[in-house]
């Protein structure tokens, strides 16, 4: 027997904790989860020796929408960029490599199965307008 259908809330809920757990076991560090700015919210904020990885986290209990890391299209990661310029302002992070990371999650309906997209995109300057991200 499958196990049954959630919610989206609890799917995302569970999704973000299983990402939780992913990053402690490779001695990553919780800096910040679900924190909110003017831009938006970030699902987490990790750390491991010098990298400093904003995670985006997708859960999907069904392949009908596509692959969960897919839903992070150009706006997503506009909004993403944003965020994390908002937390870099406030936080010390000068010696820090920045890193951008998705996590796609699946539920089979028993279990949550990760895929971890490290440095799954970067931002690009315009050429004409290098202070302006594309």
């Amino acid at each position: 027997m499958r196990g049954t259908r959630v919610t989206a809330h609890e799917l995302g809920h569970r999704g973000e904790r299983r990402a939780v757990w992913y990053f402690r076991l490779r001695g990553y560090r919780i800096v910040a989860r679900n924190l909110r700015t003017a831009a938006g919210e970030i699902d987490l904020i990790v750390r491991r020796f010098a990298t400093l990885a904003f995670v985006e986290v997708k859960t999907r209990q069904s392949h009908g929408a596509g692959a969960p890391h897919e839903a992070v299209d150009r706006d997503k990661q506009r909004r993403i960029f944003a965020l994390a310029e908002d937390f870099l302002r406030r936080y010390d992070a000068r010696k820090c490599r920045i890193r951008f990371d998705v996590i796609s999650a699946f539920w089979d309906g028993r279990r949550i199965a990760l895929t971890h997209y490290a440095d799954a995109f970067r931002p690009m300057s315009d050429p004409a307008r290098p202070w302006q991200i594309r």
